[in-house]
Parts: structure tokens; sequence; C-alpha cells
């Protein structure tokens, strides 16, 4: 298993009249995090990109307690435990101080980029998370 924190700042951008954080923009604060596991993993989605693989989206969950607002500053943590299959899934927690404000995960699949078709992990991906 692989953990990361992540923390970033609600722009004013993303909230709506109540200077709330809009309700999709969790999703994108979640790939902020998603993206920076992967890459303090070393491999990161350029590298696998690169290696002419994709992992895209097949569901997304986020179930909100408390709206973060503007001008909070955001923990998001992140962890992934590779089971060995291609479809993978990843988790998050997102925090304002000690307090839960929402959870979630997305699970992803590892296609080949040529064809598109769903295969296993690049090696590379499988040594990194089987220590």
């Amino acid at each position: 298993m692989i953990s990361l924190t992540t923390t970033l700042r609600v722009r004013y951008a993303e909230t709506d009249q109540m200077r709330m954080a809009y309700y999709s923009r969790y999703l994108e604060y979640f790939e902020v995090a998603r993206t920076a596991l992967l890459q303090v993993a070393g491999v990161s989605y350029k590298s696998l990109e690169d290696d002419g693989y994709y992992l895209p989206v097949l569901e997304a969950h986020v179930f909100y307690l408390v709206s973060a607002r503007y001008d909070d500053e955001l923990a998001i943590e992140t962890t992934f435990d590779y089971q060995g299959t291609p479809v993978i899934r990843i988790d998050y927690v997102a925090k304002r101080g000690d307090a839960r404000i929402a959870t979630g995960y997305t699970t992803h699949a590892f296609v080949k980029a040529d064809t598109g078709k769903p295969c296993k992990p690049p090696q590379r991906f499988r040594d990194v998370f089987n220590k």
C-alpha cells in the first residue's frame, strides 16, 4: 500500500455564489492528489503514456460531508493498494484541518494506447506496487 497527502487551496474560481467549492471540483482535487501519488511512486501518468498505456476513469464517487470554502487549505489523503489486476481503485479523504470534509474513490483500467483494450499494468508499475 502507498499513501500520500497533497495540500491545495480552494481558489475563488472554484467556488459558487456562496463561496463554497463547487461539487465537481472535488474530482479535480482527487486528480491532483492521484497524479502526485503516482509521480512520487515513480510511475507518473506521463511515463505511463510514454510507454503506451492509458488509465481512463471507470467510476468516480464522492461522499460530501462538509463544504469547503474559498481560501480553505485542504489536505487530500490518497491511498492505493495494488491488487494485481488491470482495474485499480484509488481512495481519497479530503480534510480541512483535522475535519473530514469529503471521501471518495476512483477506479481506473489500464488500456493499451494503440488499441484501447484493457491490459495488465506494465511490469515497472507492478514492481513498484508489489513491494
